[in-house]
């Protein structure tokens, strides 16, 4: 086990909480294990007259930044409910049927702290958008062409990937 940092252990409230391996904690005095295994995220990639959808971040990590409509799924809901719920509460669309795209792993750090997520990507097509009002997860929204994206303003690893993906002709 290393001892790079102090964690204080759930259960027995003493700093001997350590690290395991890149998901497992030990405490070395009670003996509690704690995994902290990957999180399911999703992000949106909605498709409107060849641009694609894409807000500023309104908040860390990566506040500013460009990102994908999306975010985590919650413990009671399918992936597929997760894309639309977080559309509509990021950008005030109502959409269904997300269409699967693919996955990615991401590392999300928040807090000091690093989360690993595996991040699902779902497609949709419109016909009609309605008027963005800026809210506290998204500053601000965009429609740009894909091959107009500036990686180096987007927040994450997986949507840059992502957007690369869909940039090839095949994707």
């Amino acid at each position: 086990m290393s001892t790079t940092a102090q964690y204080y252990c759930p259960r027995c409230g003493l700093a001997a909480l350590d690290t395991v391996d890149n998901k497992l904690y030990g405490c070395t005095s009670c003996g509690y294990t704690y995994f902290h295994n990957t999180a399911a995220a999703v992000a949106a990639v909605i498709y409107h007259e060849g641009k694609v959808a894409l807000i500023t971040r309104a908040n860390e990590p990566g506040q500013g930044l460009l990102d994908l409509p999306g975010g985590f799924v919650e413990g009671d809901e399918s992936l597929e409910t997760a894309v639309v719920r977080e559309v509509f509460e990021e950008i005030g669309l109502s959409l269904r049927q997300p269409r699967y795209l693919f996955s990615m792993p991401n590392r999300y750090e928040y807090h000091t702290i690093r989360y690993r997520t595996v991040d699902v990507f779902f497609a949709f097509d419109i016909d009609d958008v309605a008027p963005f009002v800026a809210n506290e997860e998204a500053a601000a929204l965009h429609w740009m062409r894909i091959e107009d994206i500036d990686l180096g303003q987007v927040a994450f690893e997986s949507v840059r990937a992502a957007i690369r993906r869909l940039r090839q002709p095949t994707a």
